[in-house]
């Protein structure tokens, strides 16, 4: 049997706890030897809840893992990966690699140092979208020119918009504004929410592909959150469209037909199984295949394992899944997002 992969994590806050829950799920999968933190003791009692050794810095813990995870703020995010490149660390970064101008071109000179670091970015191996992109690689809605996105906030709805359109570039013209809106409160991160109105802000762009490919990147922030706020796409390809987990594909002249992308999820009703998910299906096709069920996961949970494990395999045969090349597109074109709702002009990214 193979030993569960060692790894660390730099940074205790809650993006940490996810990866914590997620080896506690897959102990024969993965094992954090330790956590760096600033003020090791600050974090004592954490760090005896979950079971954590504490360390002081990256180089200490590395010599005891595989690779390390850097789970920090955004603002500290160029510094660490710096750090990590100089001191030849393997590294997975949290997204976003770099959240400003002065960040990105810090985080751009690493891409030809060698440095071992690829991205987190997970919203492409979470179970629906990855069942999209397997019944668009599968060719059955044809040449998809044009998508719509509300389901994460820029970055990240850009990497799922680059990989639906397969652009490989950045080159494109951003067109953004910026709305507020009265919702009521939402719930955040264990916060309890009241019932009195806050105000949402929801970003919407349209995008542009210099191949005439185009992309609506709709979000506002409560979507991760808030029960009365719903996520939506679209992909339209020449032979067919999926609209969320609807799927609509020509079958040849004159002849169509509709399937629903299905959850087979165990621990429902009746069922004495875990509640974990099996698969998704598309009519009597299989498009997602839940690789650690029985294991009693989230769908967000399911992508950060799968990054894990994806992060093995690149640290065993150098294979990039997700670059910090790749990362820095997204990263380039969410700061033309903000340019443009910040001047409320058209954007050229070459």
């Amino acid at each position: 049997m193979l030993k569960p992969v060692p790894f660390g994590i730099i940074g205790f806050g809650w993006r940490a706890e996810a990866y914590l829950r997620i080896a506690k799920q897959l102990p024969h999968l993965f094992q954090i030897v330790g956590i760096v933190v600033r003020d090791p003791a600050k974090y004592e009692h954490a760090a005896e809840q979950w079971g954590v050794t504490l360390y002081s810095t990256p180089q200490e813990l590395a010599k005891h893992c595989e690779f390390l995870v850097a789970a920090v703020s955004k603002t500290s995010m160029p510094h660490v990966l710096k750090e990590a490149a100089l001191l030849d660390i393997p590294l997975l970064a949290e997204t976003p690699p770099a959240f400003n101008d002065e960040g990105y071109q810090l985080v751009s000179s690493l891409i030809q140092s060698g440095a071992r670091i690829q991205i987190a970015e997970q919203y492409l191996l979470q179970p629906h979208h990855q069942a999209r992109t397997a019944l668009i690689q599968s060719g059955s809605l044809g040449e998809v020119r044009h998508v719509q996105v509300s389901t994460a906030h820029g970055y990240h709805g850009i990497s799922l918009i680059r990989q639906w359109l397969s652009v490989t570039d950045s080159s494109c013209q951003i067109v953004s504004r910026r709305f507020e809106l009265p919702i009521q409160e939402v719930p955040h991160r264990g916060r309890a929410a009241q019932d009195r109105l806050e105000t949402e802000i929801q970003d919407i762009s349209i995008i542009t592909f210099g191949d005439g490919k185009s992309a609506v990147l709709d979000f506002a922030r409560s979507q991760y959150f808030s029960p009365i706020r719903h996520n939506r796409i679209l992909i339209r390809g020449s032979k067919g469209e999926i609209r969320d987990n609807e799927v609509t594909r020509g079958l040849g002249a004159n002849s169509y037909e509709d399937v629903t992308i299905r959850r087979m999820q165990d621990g429902l009703e009746g069922s004495l199984a875990p509640l974990s998910l099996r698969e998704l299906r598309a009519g009597s096709e299989c498009v997602f295949r839940n690789p650690y069920y029985p294991a009693q996961l989230s769908d967000e949970e399911i992508a950060i394992a799968e990054v894990l494990t994806r992060m093995t395999a690149y640290i065993a045969s150098g294979e990039s899944f997700y670059s910090l090349s790749e990362a820095l597109i997204d990263v380039r074109l969410s700061l033309a997002i903000d340019e443009s709702i910040a001047t409320g002009h058209a954007v050229n990214v070459l």
